[in-house]
């Protein structure tokens, strides 16, 4: 009884689509002097190293990517796919910008939400640690 309350205070916070996880919390921006290929690898690269896991033979973590370098943005997604549903728990979008680029995230209001725009921040800056 106490896991099955535990799961369901955590998926609370979960969003099934990336525009109701945009909607619960204001977005974090931050502007970068580096392109926003390089922002984007960077974040890409630690979210599959340090997030990405199968967690069980019906649920596992997945960090989804789209870089779209004909219209100068990129897209990151860390979710929870389990028993078919999709659960997001924060995007990244990565934009040329005037002068290097423009990352925007947006977290749904899990209790571990500022820990994971701070790994995403972190990444972002070029620190690949998966630890806070």
């Amino acid at each position: 009884m106490r896991y099955a309350l535990i799961v369901l205070f955590v998926l609370a916070g979960c969003s099934t689509s990336q525009e109701e996880l945009a909607g619960k919390t204001a977005p974090v921006v931050r502007q970068y002097e580096a392109s926003y290929q390089e922002i984007y690898r960077r974040i890409v690269n630690s979210g599959k190293r340090c997030l990405a896991a199968s967690m069980s033979a019906y649920s596992s973590m997945e960090v989804d990517s789209e870089l779209y370098p004909d219209l100068g943005y990129g897209e990151v997604s860390l979710s929870l796919v389990n028993f078919g549903t999709r659960n997001y728990y924060w995007t990244a979008k990565i934009e040329e910008a005037d002068s290097g680029s423009r990352l925007t995230m947006n977290a749904g209001n899990t209790v571990g939400a500022p820990k994971l725009i701070a790994s995403g921040l972190r990444w972002a800056d070029g620190d690949p640690s998966c630890g806070s």
